[in-house]
């Protein structure tokens, strides 16, 4: 039991240039090869820079090719609703085949664990907060991602929407979400958010938290917030070298 408590750089320039170079200068010692010698050598010098160029060319992009992207959250949080419902969750849905996305509802809470006590959870919109985050936690580990962050987004849309609402259409998942949040898996979930929020920063500066493939960077945390699929195009096409 556990209680919850308030609180191309000219390669034909290079290769080219020194092959018509190496051409003039044998004219020009009137050392030229007859005719079959002079193509052998010239296709010579033009194969090893067709090689270059096809060497240098960027790599075809992946179709499994994703950005990784984490949002730390709370359930609770009034600035995580605005980001998942006007930023995230757009473009997500644009972006779904690049982004490979992480949710982690934990944000500043806490886990109080005392010798010989049930550990105690706290989170700072309060204990309906706490059994929220376990309950969105659920849905992350029972459903598949896709409706997964489908149901997240839309319990994120406002305080009022409830789970029976946006389960709606997955009720083959309901039993098995609920029962994870009220037991044992949903807290070791819990504390496994824990665990990955205090990796990032403890306690984490600002909710939302967001983070790709770089370390986490407190001052690059507005421009993600305010314009993150903008930020999100840039650090795609910045490491997989394609245009989106």
């Amino acid at each position: 039991m556990v209680l919850v408590l308030d609180v191309t750089e000219g390669l034909w320039g290079t290769d080219t240039d020194r092959m018509w170079t190496e051409v003039v200068s044998l004219r020009m010692r009137n050392f030229l090869p007859e005719r079959a010698v002079l193509d052998r050598h010239i296709g010579r010098l033009k194969h090893r820079t067709t090689e270059n160029v096809t060497s240098q060319r960027p790599n075809t992009l992946n179709k499994t090719d994703k950005l990784p992207i984490t949002i730390y959250y709370e359930t609770l949080c009034s600035d995580s609703m605005v980001f998942i419902t006007h930023q995230l969750y757009p473009s997500w849905l644009r972006h779904e085949k690049e982004m490979k996305l992480r949710l982690v509802p934990f944000g500043k809470a806490w886990i109080e664990e005392l010798p010989n006590e049930q550990p105690k959870f706290h989170c700072q919109h309060g204990p309906r907060e706490c059994q929220l985050n376990i309950l969105h936690g659920c849905i992350l580990k029972k459903l598949p991602p896709k409706k997964a962050f489908a149901v997240v987004a839309c319990l994120m849309k406002n305080f009022r929407t409830t789970f029976e609402q946006c389960i709606e259409g997955h009720e083959s998942f309901k039993n098995s979400i609920v029962n994870c949040s009220q037991g044992e898996q949903g807290n070791s979930l819990f504390k496994k958010f824990a665990n990955e929020t205090d990796n990032v920063h403890r306690p984490l500066p600002f909710v939302p938290t967001i983070v790709d493939d770089q370390p986490y960077d407190f001052y690059e945390q507005d421009d993600w917030l305010q314009h993150f699929e903008r930020k999100f195009v840039e650090r795609y096409e910045a490491k997989l070298g394609v245009k989106l």
